[in-house]
């Protein structure tokens, strides 16, 4: 009978060894499945996700970690997507429609950027989804899930990239179809542009830049405008732009937000507060460097074309009261008197030219100085058709003041 049991005990234990070999793993790959593991993330778990500089960290996530791909870390010397200050973060708080969820922020050029990124749950094949998007160098980005949208947007950065560096400013130039927006890169001290299929272009400052390719595409230079990057990441026209009062020469475009005004100047990053004690600060700071590298004379043949009226009202607040005025009268189907007002600033005068939606702000040593600077840039322009027919008049304030008296041949 031995014999007999052993062969009983045997075959129960096959079969108890063909039983578990074709339950286990089954329910191994249900657990598995279950765990979630390349499931799209649910949005509480996908608020700890950040992509930063040193690679792609989830935070409180396992299985998320799992799933993302970490970039190479290179030479915090270069400026390519994986060097940069570039993470993704929830907001507390964010809602499911309407306000972002999140912000992709980091840092360009020297420059701070905070890009909005929205949430919004959209219904595909009846089913309700998470979809996350935002504009990133005027490039839409969405995806399903949180690594699927980082994915996009660092897409869009390396697309973006060229020689280690990415844009801050593009020129957006008339095309015989639809406009082109071509990127300028920091080059050196300069700029450098690239079209594919096309000239590569450089100089060392925007305005020559900008004729330069407006000569090789056969095009007056109006029709290539310059754009400016936005602390969102978007291309904006410029808050003002710095160049010579009169004459051709450097020609830097600024970029304005309430807290601040920004310019790249020698390929340095150059910011002041968004008022107008800060456009002056930088006034001083362009100048300067227009007098070291000899395209101006002196301090008052720099001027400042304002273009945004939200900029213009935070520097006219910094200007004192009108002192007096400069006149003149422009012809057209009718004779037109135009005024200019004058202000007192520090050891100089300002005068201040409107135009539709541009106010142009020149500098004088004194009334005289100010008075020929404003007339020969006007007749320079053709606005002005003789630049002594610009006429001082002062603000009277019951007696003549002792400048006024002291001025009797300026033209009144």
């Amino acid at each position: 009978m031995g014999w007999e049991m052993e062969v009983v005990l045997g075959g129960l234990g096959f079969a108890l060894f063909l039983l578990i070999w074709g339950i286990l793993p089954h329910r191994i790959h249900r657990a598995h499945r279950s765990n979630g593991n390349g499931s799209a993330p649910s949005p509480q778990r996908a608020e700890t996700l950040r992509v930063g500089a040193e690679g792609v960290k989830a935070e409180a996530n396992r299985d998320a970690r799992d799933s993302i791909r970490t970039p190479s870390v290179r030479s915090l010397a270069g400026l390519s997507v994986d060097d940069h200050l570039f993470h993704l973060r929830a907001l507390p708080h964010h809602p499911r429609n309407g306000g972002p969820w999140g912000v992709l922020e980091g840092q360009i050029g020297g420059w701070e950027f905070r890009v909005p990124v929205f949430c919004e749950q959209v219904r595909i094949n009846g089913m309700l989804r998470e979809r996350y998007r935002a504009r990133i160098w005027g490039c839409p980005c969405e995806g399903a899930t949180i690594p699927d949208f980082r994915e996009q947007a660092e897409g869009v950065f390396r697309a973006l990239e060229y020689a280690g560096r990415l844009p801050l400013y593009a020129f957006k130039r008339s095309g015989p179809y639809e406009p082109v927006l071509v990127p300028i890169y920091p080059w050196g001290e300069g700029w450098r542009v690239h079209e594919p299929d096309g000239p590569i272009l450089e100089a060392m400052d925007l305005g020559t830049l900008r004729q330069r390719v407006a000569d090789a595409h056969g095009l007056p230079v109006e029709a290539v405008q310059v754009r400016v990057l936005s602390e969102e990441l978007a291309w904006v026209p410029p808050a003002a732009v710095f160049r010579p009062a009169v004459g051709w020469g450097p020609w830097m475009p600024v970029a304005w937000c309430g807290t601040g005004w920004r310019l790249q100047l020698v390929g340095a990053p150059l910011s002041a507060p968004g008022d107008g004690t800060g456009i002056w600060s930088l006034w001083e700071a362009v100048a300067a460097h227009g007098l070291a590298r000899g395209w101006l004379r002196v301090l008052e043949d720099l001027a400042l074309e304002v273009w945004s009226a939200a900029a213009w009202e935070g520097l006219a607040s910094a200007l004192p009261e009108e002192t007096a005025r400069l006149r003149f009268y422009k012809r057209g189907e009718r004779l037109r008197a135009v005024l200019l007002p004058v202000y007192r600033r520090e050891d100089g005068w300002v005068a201040v030219y409107t135009e539709e939606d541009r106010w142009t702000v020149f500098m004088g040593r004194d009334l005289a100085d100010l008075r020929q600077r404003v007339g020969e840039a006007l007749h320079a322009t053709g606005c002005l058709a003789d630049p002594q027919a610009l006429h001082l008049e002062m603000k009277r304030m019951g007696k003549p003041s002792p400048v006024e008296r002291a001025l009797p041949d300026l033209g009144r």
